[in-house]
């Protein structure tokens, strides 16, 4: 376990990318019988070459020679940072799963690399990641895994298949010329969704939908899974940050000083709630969504998961049934059974549904009420960028955008905030789960 700044329990460390200077050495016993090693003057030294580190600290060596390989070969440190990076993440998966690097078993769908592209395909629907983001962390798995390959570190034959493919280009000239291209069946498809979407190409729903959603979930006895929607809806936390709430956060959340129906609830470093890179900050929590939220803490359902849990995940707020951490394979897996329930109860228009939508609707939302309010731009730009997170202000102009340009803008003004604020039908705390 692991005590932070604030004395709470934190969870499992990650797996981390460092940056180290490399001096190249030589074997030289006339130096020394002692110390033979020492620095090859006729080799480059190389700055702030990126290193991977399991979580218990040991390096990933054929990953680190790999980066070393690429940056010798000519590419940039600025390139090779960027393929570690999506690695590391590959890295924190792999710890995840329980699984090793080289684990390529008969059966293709049992193997690392083709769970991780389901991994990541999950990640994209969900909106957790940008379509291009996906692409580019599954291309750069695929990079390392044909290098170690070459270099002779897999004794496995064919890890997957390559098939090639016609590209067509048109010369500067103006002639058309077509050339063959492998591509290999681990690519994910760079693929926007078109139209007026937000974060990760996706859209806000109504707030009947929302309303309807959370209460066929609070019939259908799915707690979690309701409680984590109506903190999505009513925060836009993301499904990571939802997932990785501890039971010790609700203790730190602080009145907002202009609101008293509003809690600042702390997330990212150094509290062990994640974030999206790691970005720190305070997420706005209705005060009554706090007070359902502390009724469930101490909640016979809760207290039972929790009773077969491991020691490190006894501390999360949301624990599965048989007491372990939601990790993006089970909350997957709750979002098919609940769509699923959905489809079979007649409300097929949720077939699409998204965990991550939440978020855009509170974004959305939250910026028609501020202009119903008459608020600037600026000022809604700069409240609404804090409150979701967003590392830039381009990705909260989007939502602005969004708002201003809606052929169809719902009356939120009453009803919204109602919701927002916790005065809502919705945190009846004592309506949610049974003791």
């Amino acid at each position: 376990m692991l005590l932070t700044s604030s004395g709470v329990v934190g969870c499992r460390e990650m797996a981390r990318l460092e940056r180290i200077h490399y001096q190249p050495m030589r074997f030289d016993r006339i130096t020394s019988d002692d110390l033979p090693w020492v620095a090859d003057d006729t080799r480059p030294s190389i700055s702030d070459l990126p290193q991977i580190y399991f979580s218990d600290g040991e390096p990933w060596v054929e990953v680190n020679s790999y980066a070393l390989d690429r940056v010798e070969m000519g590419k940039s440190i600025k390139t090779v940072v960027s393929d570690m990076g999506h690695l590391r993440a590959y890295a924190d998966w792999l710890e995840d799963e329980d699984l090793d690097w080289r684990y390529f078993p008969k059966k293709k769908a049992r193997r690392c690399v083709f769970r991780f592209r389901g991994h990541l395909v999950g990640q994209r629907e969900e909106g957790d990641l940008s379509p291009s983001t996906a692409s580019a962390r599954m291309n750069a798995v695929e990079r390392f895994y044909r290098w170690a390959k070459k270099e002779d570190l897999l004794e496995q034959g064919r890890l997957w298949d390559d098939h090639t493919v016609t590209v067509s280009m048109t010369t500067e000239v103006g002639l058309r010329r077509s050339f063959p291209v492998e591509k290999s069946e681990l690519s994910i498809p760079n693929r926007k969704r078109h139209g007026d979407g937000l974060e990760g190409g996706l859209l806000p729903v109504s707030e009947e939908s929302s309303r309807t959603l959370l209460e066929f979930l609070r019939g259908e006895g799915m707690v979690e899974l309701y409680l984590m929607f109506l903190i999505g809806f009513t925060t836009g936390a993301r499904s990571e940050t939802i997932r990785t709430l501890r039971t010790s956060t609700l203790d730190i959340a602080r009145p907002d000083p202009s609101d008293p129906n509003l809690m600042r609830v702390p997330v990212g470093p150094p509290t062990p709630v994640k974030t999206k890179q790691g970005v720190s900050g305070e997420i706005l929590f209705p005060l009554g969504l706090i007070r359902q939220l502390e009724k469930y803490r101490t909640s016979i359902r809760r207290l039972e998961r929790e009773s077969k849990a491991a020691v490190e995940d006894k501390s999360l707020l949301f624990l599965t049934r048989v007491g372990r951490e939601y990790t993006d394979n089970s909350f997957t897996d709750q979002m098919s059974k609940l769509k699923k329930r959905l489809r079979a109860a007649g409300h097929k228009h949720y077939d699409r549904l998204k965990f991550h939508q939440s978020r855009a609707s509170f974004g959305t939302w939250t910026v028609s009420r501020m202009l119903d309010q008459g608020h600037n731009p600026k000022t809604i730009l700069e409240f609404v960028r804090m409150a979701m997170l967003h590392k830039d202000t381009k990705t909260t102009w989007e939502y602005i955008t969004f708002v201003q340009h809606s052929p169809m803008k719902e009356d939120l003004s009453t009803r919204f905030f109602d919701f927002f604020s916790g005065q809502d039908s919705q945190f009846d705390a004592g309506s949610v789960f049974n003791d």
